[in-house]
């Protein structure tokens, strides 16, 4: 893998930075991760509710073992099968800083 040149410069924000400021960047930038899944989520073809979920638990967890994926996978078709669950919800909108 290539070094990072940025590395150093975030690195150095980031220690600079005290703990409520860590902890809603962290929260900031897992709702943006959140809403650039489900964009690409949109740009797919047309798909299951299943398979959006795949799709957006790869992009979201992506170290996830296969098997743990594949166990969360089959909890979602039962609930489909039974009407007890009917997709992924949306996340709001980012809200401008």
């Amino acid at each position: 893998m290539r070094p990072d040149p940025g590395l150093a410069i975030q690195e150095a924000v980031i220690a600079g930075m005290g703990a409520q400021a860590r902890g809603d960047e962290r929260l900031r930038l897992a709702a943006r991760g959140k809403l650039l899944a489900w964009q690409q989520v949109d740009a797919m073809a047309p798909a299951s509710e299943l398979e959006r979920a795949e799709f957006l638990l790869r992009r979201l967890y992506p170290t996830l073992p296969e098997r743990s994926l594949q166990q969360v996978l089959a909890q979602l078709a039962e609930a489909g099968a039974a009407g007890s669950w009917h997709g992924f919800q949306r996340p709001e909108p980012l809200k401008a800083r």
